[in-house]
């Protein structure tokens, strides 16, 4: 296009023009002189410009009179100024030279006249095109751009344009020859910049380029990445596979404006770019330049108000055996990374309903079903985040499955297929929710209700390139922590109420044990935010505990004191694996920080073949769990991790490798059939939902908690019969076998849900005690706790005697096993095959019922306080486990025996419970029950419990209501106190507290919900 050029040209003109007189003029008057006019003939100007002639126009004998200017030839042209003495012309836009003649006629003052022509050449002139320079644009990564330069040509027109990049990532130009720019930005990880240059022609040939600069803005994500490659880094001390140049920041729930602004100061100071931010989680996903090291940004960022952890994105595993100490059997797999599953075909000897199902009884799963045949369960939505499970597989029916696609993104989609290579999935929500009855199958799971969402986060990253090598970055099919995340999280958000995780860190077995502690430590750190909002969701995370071999893993995080811990105990559960004789298995994790125990070796779900590892006695609690929700939907993630805890069976026998490093938790194994008539229980209880109090940091406020006691005092009573079968005991037993209805019936006909035990005590078959050729036990367990009144008449009439050996007996013994039923294992074997010793047991109390033992006896107590070779339980530890368990002892003394009293009373006086005399043959025992149950409900002892959020509530008052009697009006007042500051959003928690009568009924159930509000 051609460029405006305004000039002035000035021409002086000079013609000499005379007039003549008549040469025959007669007189001699002197002739008037024409004007003269000195002027150019000929001058050249461009067009578009502007031209002046200014003529020297002169007469000798007068003056010039009027100027006129005339135009003789040419283009027409708009003439102004044509009197005056100088004269100025604008040329048009011409295509080629043109000549234009201009006439200048000047007159004198005594009319005479002259006239000059000047011939005027218009130029042609080529003006390049014009393009407008622009300041860098800045366009936020991947938005669609729409871009242009202002370009013109002022004496012609554009007729082409030629976009095209000079440099920076390589986009796409939608179209490069139309007047604007169109472009998607390119994913970027740190502001970065796009040169484009713009070539315009106009009609006449002429060019002009510019360039346009483009700034490409990193804008944070609310959805975790996609890694972009993959590195090894030392941490510690030890290697780990990790995202490249990646960190992630995990923030506290209560960060303050202030506080992130300086996280985000630091991050940029130090060379690293926010990528992604989810607000939620309060998790940032940070990337590192080459040039910055990513040690120096996780130490920095950790040591910063509002950090609880900074660390690398670090490849994670599913939690089925990697290391095969056992020697299983692998299944095959066409990918290069093997998520290792041990399996066995079944053998041929194996008489079970299928190989593999031992876990049924282990964990008292077929007394569960039984029990819930009757009951009305929602189908409660349970969460597996795993490596996907086949569209085509049979364990349970498609209408209980729903499939969410983790995508690289952070994102997810919902979708009916999955064409994922890996098992694991499919094993874990088999064990979950499994149940196939059809054309001979036989495939059942823990809980046959559940609605399962499965997320797939196994990810596929190389589909469809030709080799391994050309897989960016060695890439391959790799997992991280945010993929993890991502998929609880959108489980959650998408209505699961319990999730389960069988994944884990990459420590082995074979690494150091410190390497081992530090490798779990970071892991849970890396999942503490997404604890903290399955907490805000009211949801459940089970987690496996890992197949590395540690036994000695007590702390929970890296700092003891994290507040993050506070999350894990009330909505995280973590499982440990045990073997079919209950002992922990050689690869599992142990120690404080494991919750509880299920079956984890040689397990199976029907389809014909076992596995091993954590990864499979974590979906056995993750089932059981939603089979507790499922029965009562008002309860709490909370309240539902208590039950399984709670429930839970001393049954775990420590393998020596744990009993070698001092290890002596987790004791507790999954029991299901405790679990759910505990759940049952709470069917009937009276829920509170206070309105929600706004509460600061530091702040106080009183709730008032207020209901009167029902005319039962309780709702539930557990009865535990605990018999003297010794040999001076048969007529009494004789007479409590005659009995057994009436006094059934008596306990049962009092308008509460009564169930009963029993069991029964000799004495130890071990020479001086008792003996072994006449049946003698320290403790018999004939039936543990049931609603089922057969049943109990079943046990009642087994009883036998037996000899007892020596006066004293094993009543200590026998209350300790009924507390607890931990066993007894005497030469500490591990074992509990030699004479004397008790397998663990479990009792099958109700947590939430009222805990009674009616102690029937003649004879005194051994006490191994006092006897020290005496392989059973003494005074001390039996009281401080009744106490701790909630139970009330009530003695029935056959006789008159003073030391039997002594002992008797020592017990009852201790767990608030009543002595009752009955004859030698104990022929009044059905009224003295009666008697006992009435002593039991006369009055209770009340106080509270923290299900969650004990760091809310500075003080309940008062600690304990004495002596409450039916009807009574009770009142606590319970003071909450702010430990959250006010932070970037509301924060939402929940005080749970149940109110139990003699530290076990539960009578009543209430939350607190409290809210944090925004800072100002």
């Amino acid at each position: 296009m051609k460029h405006p050029r305004n000039f002035a040209l000035t021409l002086i003109a000079t013609s000499l023009l005379a007039a003549c007189g008549s040469d025959n003029d007669s007189n001699d008057e002197k002739q008037n002189i024409a004007p003269v006019i000195s002027a150019e003939n000929q001058v050249s100007f461009d067009e578009l410009t502007t031209l002046t002639l200014e003529p020297e126009v002169t007469d000798s004998d007068g003056t010039i009179s009027s100027y006129q200017w005339a135009q003789l030839s040419g283009p027409e042209i708009d003439l102004s100024n044509t009197t005056d003495a100088t004269f100025s012309i604008t040329a048009p836009e011409v295509d080629e030279d043109t000549t234009v003649e201009i006439e200048l006629t000047a007159t004198d003052n005594q009319g005479a006249s002259t006239k000059h022509t000047t011939t005027l050449t218009i130029k042609n002139v080529l003006i390049a095109p014009v393009i407008d320079a622009k300041d860098p644009q800045e366009i936020n990564e991947n938005t669609a751009a729409t871009l242009n330069l202002e370009a013109s040509d002022p004496n012609g027109e554009i007729i082409s344009y030629a976009w095209s990049q000079v440099s920076g990532v390589e986009v796409e130009i939608a179209d490069s020859s139309t007047t604007n720019l169109e472009f998607t930005a390119p994913d970027v990880d740190f502001d970065g910049e796009l040169q484009f240059e713009l070539l315009v022609t106009d009609n006449d040939g002429q060019t002009f380029t510019q360039t346009l600069d483009v700034i490409v803005v990193n804008v944070p994500t609310d959805a975790l990445g996609s890694p972009k490659g993959l590195e090894t880094i030392e941490v510690n001390g030890r290697s780990v596979e990790a995202a490249q140049d990646e960190l992630l920041v995990h923030l506290k729930e209560d960060i303050t404006l202030e506080e992130q602004q300086a996280v985000l100061d630091k991050i940029d100071s130090l060379g690293g770019s926010l990528n992604s931010y989810d607000k939620k989680l309060k998790l940032m996903q940070v990337r590192v330049r080459d040039t910055a090291e990513e040690s120096v940004l996780i130490n920095d960022l950790a040591n910063l108000e509002g950090v609880r952890h900074s660390g690398l994105n670090e490849i994670v595993a599913p939690d089925s055996l990697r290391e095969n100490p056992i020697k299983f059997k692998k299944p095959k797999s066409n990918k290069s990374m093997q998520l290792t599953m041990a399996k066995k075909v079944a053998s041929a000897e194996d008489e079970a309903t299928y190989t593999g199902d031992y876990w049924h009884s282990i964990i008292s799963a077929d007394k569960a079903w039984q029990a819930i045949e009757e009951d009305s369960l929602e189908a409660i939505k349970v969460g597996v985040v795993d490596t996907g499970i086949s569209d085509i597989q049979t364990s349970l029916d498609e209408s209980r499955l729903s499939r969410l696609q983790i995508l690289a993104d952070g994102g997810y989609v919902t979708t009916d297929t999955d064409d994922t290579d890996s098992e694991h999935g499919l094993w874990v929500t088999s064990f979950v929710a499994a149940h196939n009855m059809t054309e001979g199958k036989s495939y059942s799971g823990v809980n046959p209700y559940a609605n399962v969402i499965h997320a797939d986060v196994y990810f596929r990253r190389c589909d469809g390139i030709l080799s391994a090598a050309d897989c960016p970055f060695g890439i391959g099919e790799k997992t991280f922590v945010t993929d993890l995340i991502a998929g609880a999280k959108a489980t959650i958000d998408n209505g699961a109420s319990i999730v389960n995780l069988s994944w884990g860190d990459t420590s082995k077995c074979s690494d150091p044990t410190e390497e081992r502690l530090q490798s779990r430590r970071s892991w849970r750190l890396n999942q503490t935010n997404i604890v903290e909002y399955a907490k805000s969701k009211d949801a459940l995370l089970v987690y496996s505990a890992g197949n590395n071999c540690e036994k000695a893993d007590h702390q929970l995080l890296l700092s003891e004191g994290d507040i993050g811990a506070d999350a894990w105990k009330t909505n995280a559960i973590i499982v440990a694996a045990t073997d079919s004789s209950n002992m922990d298995a050689t690869f599992s994790r142990m120690g404080e920080v494991v919750n509880i125990a299920a079956p984890g070796v040689d397990l199976g779900w029907g389809n014909g073949e076992v596995g091993s590892g954590t990864s499979y006695a974590a979906p056995l609690v993750t089932g059981s769990a939603g089979l507790i929700k499922g029965i009562n939907s008002s309860l709490k993630a909370a309240e539902v991790r208590d039950i399984l805890l709670s429930t839970a069976s001393n049954t775990v026998v420590l393998s020596d490798e744990s009993k070698d490093v001092g290890t002596t938790t987790p004791t507790k194994l999954l029991n299901l059939n405790s679990a759910v008539k505990t759940a049952q229980l709470t069917v009937d209880s009276d829920l509170e939902v206070m309105a929600a109090t706004s509460l600061s940091k530091g702040s106080e406020i009183n709730k008032t908690i207020e209901f009167s006691l029902p005319e039962t005092t309780v709702n539930a009573l557990d009865i535990m019969f605990l018999i003297d079968v010794s040999g001076s005991y048969d007529d009494d037993i004789s007479n409590l076998k005659t009995q057994a209805d009436a006094i059934l019936d008596n306990l049962t006909g009092r308008g509460i849900n009564v169930a009963f035990g029993v069991s029964a005590f000799s004495d130890f078959p071990i020479d001086g005690y008792g003996s072994a050729g006449s049946g003698d036990e320290a403790f018999y367990l004939l039936q543990e706790v049931t609603t089922n009144v057969d049943d109990v008449k079943s046990g009642i009439t087994s009883l036998e005697t037996f000899y007892g050996g020596d006066y004293q007996e094993s009543q200590l013994e026998g209350l300790y096993q009924v507390a607890t039923g931990a066993g007894r294992d005497i030469n500490d074997d591990g074992q509990y095959t030699d004479a004397g010793e008790i397998s663990p047991s479990s009792i099958g109390w109700r947590e939430g019922a009222l805990k009674v033992v009616l102690l029937a006896t003649d004879a005194a107590f051994h006490d191994s306080d006092l006897e020290t070779d005496y392989p059973g339980a003494g005074f001390t530890l039996v009281i401080s486990e009744l106490q701790d368990n909630g139970i009330t002892v009530f003695g029935l003394q056959s006789g008159s025996n003073s030391d039997t009293t002594e002992d008797i009373n020592r017990v009852v006086s201790a767990t608030g419970g009543v002595s009752f005399m009955l004859s030698t043959d104990s022929n009044e025992i059905a009224d003295r029950i009666s008697d006992a149950l009435d002593e039991a409900l006369k009055e209770i002892d009340i106080s509270i419990e923290h299900i969650s959020g004990e760091e809310w509530v500075a003080n309940i008052t008062p600690e304990v209501i004495q002596a409450a009697k039916p009807g009574d009006t009770v009142t606590f007042d319970v003071t909450l106190q702010g430990v959250k500051s006010a932070s970037i959003e509301p924060l939402n928690y929940e005080v749970i507290l149940w109110v139990r009568g003699d530290e076990s009924a539960v009578l009543r159930r209430v939350v607190l919900p409290i809210t944090v509000p925004v800072a100002e």
